[in-house]
């Protein structure tokens, strides 16, 4: 089975979720592993 490194808490997961976003004017890709997916998807929800 595959392994990853989630970009944002760094630890290694064999699921992951790929996520686009603007940082300083670049639009990067980058994975994120179930639980910071979730928090991501629900600040999404709490922004204007």
């Amino acid at each position: 089975m595959a392994s990853y490194r989630c970009y944002y808490c760094e630890h290694e997961t064999g699921s992951v979720h790929l996520i686009n976003f603007f940082q300083s004017r670049v639009d990067r890709e980058e994975l994120l592993c179930d639980e910071c997916y979730a928090d991501w998807i629900e600040s999404l929800k709490s922004e204007p």
